[in-house]
């Protein structure tokens, strides 16, 4: 049984590396992620902010454009792209 504190959300330990700046391992942990789940959008997107923190743009870029064609829909991932690339 779970307590109230633990999360559903299985990217929960990539999520908490970004917030606490800790890029290098936010990437190990997303890609490694990627390798169980290729076609999961929210690890492009959160890979793709990791890039963009890194200022890696062009690999944000792509990060973003592959959430977009897994989820056309995705807001937050049209937002960063459309950013980046000066719309």
């Amino acid at each position: 049984m779970k307590n109230k504190n633990q999360s559903d959300d299985p990217l929960e330990p990539g999520k908490f590396y970004i917030l606490n700046n800790k890029y290098d391992e936010a990437l190990k942990f997303f890609l490694n992620y990627l390798s169980n789940d290729p076609g999961n959008p929210e690890v492009y997107y959160h890979l793709g902010l990791i890039y963009e923190t890194k200022n890696e743009i062009d690999k944000a870029k792509d990060m973003y454009e592959k959430v977009l064609s897994i989820l056309p829909g995705h807001v937050f991932a049209k937002k960063r792209l459309d950013k980046l690339v000066g719309i």
